[in-house]
């Protein structure tokens, strides 16, 4: 009777991954490689994200300004540059504007975050730099706590990936299986970021939770980790004399490529008009750009016997499109679901 009272258990079948609770929430090594696993961010996503870094360098300088005249329009936001604490809700002796000087400072770090997320995804210290800025917005990991509640940053960060996607899918010349590859890819770093910012915040898991330490070397300066500068002189964005580009391009009034930066915060301004949000410049009569436009040959692939694989992809190829009103698996799809052949074949679907 006994044996039959016992909870009966049975093993998780062999097909299925298994995942430990306490590494998830202890171990960020762990819970990166899982966040990769379930988000599918492979190969493809750091080559999309390699291949398109020019294009993301071109917009930060515009990203910054407009993220700034966001938090800058809200009072609630606003006050955390006096309070350093969004749960603060007395009186603010004063209020940042965009000239202010902590703005401005404020502004610089933003641009060598933005800097860094564009930079190389295949160092575990890349994202160990995005855990920190999460842990740094929970008043740990710095000497001067500061404390942003997550309802303000998930927003912040949803505000980014928009601008960001919106340039990236208006732009003239990119092509379409590019631009779709570029911001999975985005996207992709963008929701991880938004874990290891929200991860800090909520109460999953407190029987693990240990009071974090500060780091002596870490906490001296914004923008370093293990007592290595990571943001500023040592990015790859700074020149030899130590000024960074973005930071030239503010002072001067103007983006990286000489376009006013007023004009440049007005994204959807210059698509009305007509124009690149990357250069500014009219775009051209599209079936011009049609023209112009060059579709690589996509490379022979092989399997170990030599035979070609039928169901090789380019990058961004859909999970899932829509063909004359019919939802079609990636499987189904030709294997340039992008060119002209395939199509051609979805309107015979």
């Amino acid at each position: 009777m006994a044996d039959q009272e016992q909870e009966h258990h049975v093993e998780a079948p062999p097909s299925m991954e298994h995942i430990d609770r306490t590494e998830l929430y202890t171990s960020l090594p762990v819970r990166i490689q899982f966040l990769h696993s379930f988000l599918e961010f492979g190969p493809e996503d750091v080559a999309a994200l390699i291949a398109g870094q020019k294009y993301v360098k071109a917009l930060i300088p515009a990203i910054v300004n407009i993220v700034y005249k966001k938090l800058l329009k809200y009072d609630i936001t606003a006050r955390v540059f006096t309070t350093r604490n969004s749960r603060d809700e007395g009186p603010v002796t004063s209020w940042a504007t965009e000239d202010s000087a902590q703005i401005m400072h404020r502004k610089m770090f933003l641009r060598w975050y933005l800097t860094k997320l564009n930079s190389d995804c295949t160092r575990m210290e890349y994202w160990e730099y995005l855990d920190k800025v999460g842990l740094m917005h929970v008043g740990k990991g710095r000497k001067n706590p500061l404390h942003v509640e997550y309802v303000f940053l998930g927003p912040c960060l949803g505000f980014i990936q928009d601008a960001m996607f919106e340039a990236i899918l208006s732009h003239p010349r990119l092509e379409l299986y590019r631009k779709i590859a570029l911001i999975k890819a985005l996207g992709k770093v963008i929701w991880i970021q938004n874990d290891l910012m929200e991860r800090w915040h909520n109460t999953d898991a407190l029987e693990f939770l240990e009071e974090e330490p500060i780091d002596e070397d870490d906490a001296l300066k914004e923008g370093y980790l293990h007592g290595k500068q990571v943001l500023g002189e040592d990015d790859a964005s700074v020149r030899s004399n130590g000024t960074s580009a973005s930071k030239r391009s503010s002072e001067s009034g103007k983006t990286v490529l000489g376009r006013p930066i007023e004009e440049a915060t007005h994204l959807m301004d210059g698509m009305s008009m007509g124009r690149c949000p990357f250069s500014g410049m009219a775009r051209p009569d599209p079936a011009h750009l049609e023209r112009q436009r060059a579709v690589p040959s996509r490379p022979a692939v092989v399997n170990a016997s030599g035979n070609g694989l039928s169901e090789y992809h380019i990058p961004g190829t859909p999970r899932l499109k829509l063909v004359n009103g019919r939802t079609v698996l990636k499987q189904n799809l030709d294997p340039n679901p992008f060119s002209d052949a395939a199509a051609s074949d979805e309107k015979k679907i």
